[in-house]
């Protein structure tokens, strides 16, 4: 079973860095975010957009009500090597060419096949977590888009990334400014056990030596953020935390938590800086020289 955040750091790699808000807290670093942004098309799996492709849907579009100028408008400036999906269609290109699970559903199969702990909005008072799905519904229940909780907001609200239509591509936006009626965990389909109430734990070197999944998770997002050991070796994700993995723990403090802990004033024992790093959701105070996550 795939890890749903897997999923949700390569599609923030297709998203449009210019739609991303500033100070979100994101599962990959924004350095690394839409590195290739993919456009949208209704009906697609990742398609290329060349000149015979574009002309195929322009005539889908056309049969669907848009007018022909429109739909030239908005695909004015594709490149014959760029890419495009729909909404449903950006997580079944993620299983096909990724993980070589050949995957054709649309959202509402999402909502009924693949989706447990789920139901209107409005009814589910539980936090939202990494990869939980977001659904629009139509008046006859049935679910017709889809976006995935990508991260958060400084303000604590959920970003959502999504392929979201034609005039916009794949896209980060708030889920508050989008009219989103149903959520769910894909659990059916992906692992969340990383990002789901993980255990807090201190990472420091100890004896006897620290050691879990809760150390192999944040080995994990260490070396996917791109942190080292002391000599800028990968740090294996065995589970064991020793020096090596202190080193790239103690990096990372530096990069994120220096600038919140500046000052001379001491920090209150209530004061914290909180980081999000690949689905590790990481607390740091001054209460010592570790992180709790």
């Amino acid at each position: 079973m795939q890890n749903v955040q897997d999923f949700i750091c390569w599609a923030l790699t297709h998203a449009e860095k210019s739609t991303i808000p500033k100070g979100a807290e994101l599962p990959l670093p924004i350095d690394a975010c839409c590195a290739e942004p993919w456009h949208y098309l209704f009906g697609s799996v990742r398609v290329q957009t060349t000149p015979a492709t574009l002309a195929r849907y322009r005539q889908a579009y056309v049969n669907r009500g848009w007018a022909g100028a429109d739909f030239d408008a908005a695909v004015a400036g594709w490149r014959s090597t760029d890419y495009a999906t729909d909404c449903q269609g950006l997580l079944d290109s993620y299983l096909t060419y990724v993980c070589n699970d050949k995957t054709d559903i649309n959202a509402d199969m999402n909502y009924r096949l693949w989706c447990n702990a789920n139901g209107p909005i409005d009814d589910i008072t539980r936090d939202y977590v990494i990869g939980e799905a977001v659904f629009v519904s139509n008046k006859n229940g049935k679910m017709t888009h889809v976006g995935w909780i990508c991260g958060f907001d400084s303000d604590g609200t959920p970003l959502v990334v999504e392929a979201r239509g034609l005039r916009y591509g794949v896209v980060v936006t708030r889920l508050d400014n989008r009219p989103w009626t149903h959520r769910g965990i894909m659990d059916k389909k992906f692992k969340y056990s990383e990002e789901i109430e993980m255990e807090k734990i201190k990472f420091e070197v100890r004896s006897p030596m620290l050691t879990g999944d809760a150390v192999q998770a944040m080995q994990t997002a260490l070396s996917a953020a791109g942190y080292t050991d002391a000599d800028g070796k990968a740090i294996a994700a065995d589970g064991k935390w020793g020096k090596k993995s202190q080193a790239a723990f103690d990096a990372m403090i530096a990069d994120y938590a220096a600038p919140a802990m500046d000052g001379p004033a001491p920090i209150e024992a209530a004061d914290a800086a909180t980081v999000l790093m690949h689905g590790v959701r990481i607390t740091i105070s001054r209460d010592g020289d570790g992180g709790d996550a």
